[in-house]
């Protein structure tokens, strides 16, 4: 083949061919993967502010503006969707957190009470308060009911506190926390109590159950 198309000339042609090829497929994996993310995008302020079984594949190709077939393009099933979402969710929402956390320019115990500090804020400033978390909420109501999607949120739920623990165990290293409790049982009863705050910020409308849940961080739990 090399002989025969380097005899006619062809492989520089040959060449050109294939790589243009290549270009179309790259581009076209593009816009498809923007156009998945765009339907997530979409899909997930509905998950987040109406729930697994009050949203509709009819309520996402609506707010998409895309026809109903093109869901199914890009994902098998309501379920698919709502695992994929979760985890477009959760990678988007910890990348900014663990920033905080994992910034060695501080100390271990600063780094954790600067991390809730961060997420408090969030939830306080730009959520109002009224959303919480996506995961909690979907937890909350699909956990007995949809192994794939309690699957995802306690994998993603179990990263976050290992890398808590983790810096937990750099300040009980450095005598800067007691080493009373486990590294790993403090930083599960924290976001333990976390998601239990959220729930009741929702329910009251109101920031005074992350306040009061950052002041017990601060001044008992990381004193």
């Amino acid at each position: 083949m090399k002989n025969y198309t380097e005899k006619f000339g062809l492989l520089d042609e040959w060449s050109y061919i294939c790589s243009q090829l290549s270009n179309t497929m790259s581009t076209k994996t593009l816009k498809s993967d923007q156009k998945s993310d765009f339907l997530l995008d979409k899909g997930i302020e509905l998950l987040w502010s109406k729930g697994y079984n009050a949203t509709s594949v009819n309520d996402i190709v609506k707010a998409a503006e895309i026809p109903k077939g093109s869901f199914y393009f890009y994902f098998s099933s309501k379920e698919d969707f709502a695992v994929k979402a979760l985890e477009k969710y959760f990678n988007e929402m910890m990348s900014p957190t663990l920033e905080v956390l994992q910034n060695k320019s501080l100390s271990p115990k600063q780094r954790l009470l600067d991390f809730y500090e961060f997420r408090s804020t969030v939830l306080k400033e730009q959520l109002n308060y009224k959303l919480g978390c996506m995961g909690c909420n979907l937890a909350s109501e699909m956990a007995e009911h949809n192994e794939a999607i309690r699957k995802m949120i306690a994998a993603k739920s179990e990263l976050i506190k290992n890398h808590i623990t983790e810096v937990i165990e750099e300040a009980q290293n450095v005598g800067e926390l007691s080493t009373n409790i486990k590294a790993y049982d403090l930083a599960g009863f924290i976001e333990d109590a976390g998601k239990g705050a959220m729930t009741t910020m929702k329910e009251m409308q109101s920031a005074y159950p992350i306040d009061n849940f950052l002041n017990l961080v601060k001044n008992v739990l990381l004193k």
